[in-house]
């Protein structure tokens, strides 16, 4: 298995100065399904920030694709970006854009896809997210589920070879909820060396994912169970 995501020696704190990792080292790899669970507050948001170079460690370094995130431009972190999907906890899509636009709009960011190409495929991306509203209203009625549905569409847009998704069982109904674990899974499957990476406040989704492991935060570092 490749290594997509390492972490080496990273500390960092809460912003009321508590301690929330000293030391950590941990390897994210091809092929893998893994699930985080750790209660609210305790560094789950930050390690997805971190590897997404949305933020860096006060200490240690985080690499993704071989690649130290912190030694990259801004046009080189798009690039890794662009490999990456978040399904994000907030479930945000953009207010001013159509729901089939919101699916589109990174294929058009980091591909430089036509609108009309990245129209297409997006369509394609909502029916296999069993999107049923119209894909031409905006999105700012949706219910919770239609709203994970298009998000998670556009999260697989680019074919990414990194998904990270932050508490996507949150308000869900249990079929809701089961579509959606299945369609990413699928996804996951469908080629190998891709990582899918699922954080949580508990285990409960674990029957879902198989996860190849479960890590935990505790004592400031993660541990694989």
């Amino acid at each position: 298995m490749s290594v997509l995501v390492e972490f080496s020696g990273i500390s960092a704190y809460a912003t009321d100065g508590r301690p929330l990792f000293d030391g950590l080292d941990l390897t994210l790899n091809g092929d893998e399904k893994v699930l985080l669970v750790a209660p609210l507050a305790s560094g789950k948001g930050l390690i997805i920030k971190w590897m997404t170079g949305l933020a860096f460690p006060e200490k240690g370094a985080v690499s993704v694709f071989g690649t130290r995130l912190a030694d990259l431009s801004a046009q080189e972190l798009n690039g890794i970006r662009s490999r990456i999907g978040v399904v994000a906890h907030e479930s945000v899509l953009i207010s001013n854009l159509k729901v089939v636009e919101n699916c589109a709009l990174p294929l058009q960011y980091h591909l430089d896809m036509s609108y009309n190409d990245a129209v297409d495929k997006a369509m394609t991306i909502l029916k296999t997210a069993g999107f049923a509203g119209n894909p031409w209203d905006m999105p700012g009625n949706l219910p919770m589920y239609a709203r994970k549905q298009v998000v998670c569409a556009r999260a697989l847009a680019n074919d990414p070879e990194i998904v990270i998704c932050e508490s996507l069982s949150d308000g869900l109904m249990p079929h809701e909820r089961d579509h959606l674990f299945a369609m990413l899974l699928d996804y996951h499957n469908a080629v190998k060396g891709r990582l899918c990476f699922f954080t949580g406040n508990d285990a409960s989704d674990e029957p879902l994912i198989k996860p190849d492991r479960i890590l935990r935060i505790e004592q400031g570092n993660i541990i694989s169970s």
